[in-house]
């Protein structure tokens, strides 16, 4: 069965590491490792407007294997917008202000902290952004068609 439009319950990832099912020796999602986040821990500063607030929020590293990088990104919910939320990587976050400051300028306010993966749907909306981003399709991960 192609991925393209998969929308079955089997094919829905169930963890960060059930992502990534092409090429896995390229690349990697998970939560973020302790180092990673003392990396952009930071006074986020001269900052003009939130963006949005993130509500049960988690730090999630898209690790390229080929060139060492490390992307790190905030995933949540939206507050504004209601519904999962991610991030471009980020290059500051500020914990005793509770804001994040993205490498495009864009400062997020840290809600609720969550623990532990993200909900099924922001798994499902990692999944679309990833092939937004242009790396699902080589790295295999699931398609999902939207809601009607």
């Amino acid at each position: 069965m192609s991925q393209d439009f998969a929308n079955t319950e089997g094919l829905l990832p169930q963890s960060l590491d059930d992502i990534i099912r092409l090429n896995r020796s390229q690349a990697e999602l998970r939560l973020s490792r302790t180092h990673e986040i003392d990396a952009l821990v930071g006074k986020v500063d001269a900052y003009g407007s939130v963006k949005d607030e993130i509500d049960n929020w988690r730090l999630v590293s898209f690790v390229d294997k080929v060139s060492k990088a490390t992307r790190v990104m905030l995933i949540g919910d939206s507050a504004s917008r209601k519904h999962p939320a991610i991030t471009s990587p980020l290059a500051s976050i500020d914990l005793t202000r509770g804001v994040a400051l993205t490498t495009n300028n864009s400062v997020y306010k840290l809600g609720s902290r969550g623990f532990g993966e993200p909900s099924r749907d922001g798994l499902a909306f990692l999944c679309a952004a990833m092939h937004r981003w242009g790396n699902g399709r080589a790295l295999g991960v699931p398609r999902f068609k939207p809601a009607s």
